[in-house]
């Protein structure tokens, strides 16, 4: 694809977390933006503090004076604006293929992965942002140093988040890779392990032959897949071989020290202020990457010391009375066993754990493991599923998931609470001095959270 200064562009979905960046982005540079999305608030509200024209609801009439259109793949091909673009001759994209190009004539570092995308692209933007080379990033949830989800600079880098999810990350031919791992999730764009698997060995394959691909070793699906790139690897991880490691490795609440281990040699410490044993691992990617840029460990141990983590990551929305609140965006059955034992770190009396499951395809597939992914909490409530771009399937329900985890958790006190208002009413009353309360889920269930906050803190 190819732009024109003049291109009028709109974006079909604006409201999302990628989709929002993109277009922020575009205005920034000058390009006259619009886009729609099913629902107002925040996000379209600071877009058009940005001149961005952003209208609520989706509608043939809002790309008739455009030049280009960008979608995602969440956008149905039904959809009154995909249909009227396409009858009008005008030029359809998606988000992909503008992302693309807006990498030409950069260095660029393509972040993928099943766990720890956001964070790892988020580190390594501010890494490079405070070694002064004025990256641009592109980011999949807010950075709570800059208080967005992008940054456009002028530098020679690009770092971005690379979504697997629907194949779309085949389009970033020629970057330099950082590679978080493979489990299985997406099937229903994906179909099968082994579809999902060719998929990131298409991908390493694309990987600049002169760069190098940054891989989490610990991943057997990835390291029987690292044959396929020519770009230099380097191996970060907890076992035999790792280029970069982790030892002596200490949590304290929301703050985590370690030595770098550089080459099997315990070498410099390291201190995030984010929590959790997986921070530690997404923080060796990024040092691994970083480093292979040609940065100084120095700069690169200053700026993980300030980075302040993502939004919707391990994020607090309340404390008082020895009680605090925290929500996650957690919705993979191993990112919810990380989340919860990060929350054993800050030694809370009982750890009570909402999750509300996100699509039903994944429920399905992965309900098993979900069923055991919550033994580190004390008490378990089920929401309802958040659907995003699926229909309803019979029979899979929350209540499906609430039952498989009572199934399994012995005596411990599992609730499904599908009513928004009953959700807070119950945890209110169930919460004590000591406890800590965790939202987890990638649709709304944060709004539970700070419900629960206003309540019983007077906060968010």
């Amino acid at each position: 694809m190819e732009l024109q200064p003049t291109d009028r562009i709109h974006f079909i979905g604006i409201g999302g977390v990628s989709m929002s960046a993109l277009a922020h982005a575009l205005a920034d540079l000058g390009y006259r933006v619009s886009g729609s999305d099913r629902s107002d608030g925040p996000v379209l509200a600071q877009l058009r503090q940005a001149g961005v024209t952003a209208h609520v609801g989706h509608a043939a009439e809002h790309v008739a004076d455009s030049d280009v259109v960008v979608y995602t793949t969440a956008i149905a091909g039904e959809n009154p604006e995909i249909l009227a673009a396409r009858a009008l001759g005008k030029k359809v994209f998606h988000r992909s293929e503008l992302l693309a190009w807006l990498m030409r004539d950069k260095q660029a570092v393509a972040v993928t992965g099943t766990h720890g995308k956001t964070t790892c692209t988020a580190m390594l933007g501010v890494i490079l942002e405070q070694a002064g080379l004025d990256p641009t990033v592109f980011v999949g949830g807010l950075v709570n140093n800059w208080g967005c989800n992008y940054r456009l600079g002028r530098g020679p880098h690009i770092v971005f988040e690379a979504c697997e999810s629907d194949g779309s990350f085949l389009r970033y031919q020629g970057a330099n890779q950082l590679v978080t791992g493979i489990e299985d999730d997406h099937l229903d764009q994906h179909k099968s392990s082994a579809a999902l698997d060719q998929a990131f060995a298409d991908f390493l394959a694309s990987a600049d032959p002169d760069g190098f691909v940054t891989w989490y070793g610990d991943c057997a699906r990835l390291e029987r897949l690292m044959g396929c790139t020519s770009a230099r690897p380097i191996r970060y991880g907890e076992t035999d071989g790792a280029a970069y490691a982790a030892c002596d490795i200490q949590q304290d609440g929301s703050e985590t020290r370690y030595r770098l281990v550089r080459g099997g040699q315990a070498a410099e410490t390291v201190t995030l202020r984010v929590p959790g044993h997986h921070n530690v691992l997404n923080s060796l990617g990024a040092i691994a990457t970083a480093e292979a840029l040609g940065l100084e460990f120095g700069c690169i141990a200053g700026a993980l010391a300030d980075f302040r983590g993502t939004g919707r990551r391990f994020e607090l929305l309340g404390r008082c009375n020895g009680l605090a609140i925290y929500d996650d965006y957690a919705h993979h059955p191993t990112e919810i066993r990380a989340t919860l034992d990060t929350a054993r770190c800050f030694g809370a009396e009982r750890v009570i754990a909402i999750f509300q499951p996100h699509l039903y395809s994944r429920t399905l597939n992965l309900l098993e493991d979900f069923a055991h992914a919550f033994g580190q909490a004390d008490v378990v409530i089920i929401d309802d599923i958040y659907a995003a771009r699926e229909d309803p399937v019979p029979g899979v329900t929350g209540e499906l998931l609430a039952d498989r985890v009572r199934e399994v958790s012995g005596d411990k006190p599992v609730e499904y609470l599908p009513v928004r208002a009953e959700l807070v009413r119950r945890v209110a009353e169930l919460a004590q001095p000591g406890d800590l309360i965790l939202t987890i889920g990638a649709g709304d269930i944060r709004q539970a959270g700070e419900a629960l906050a206003r309540q019983l803190c007077g906060g968010a």
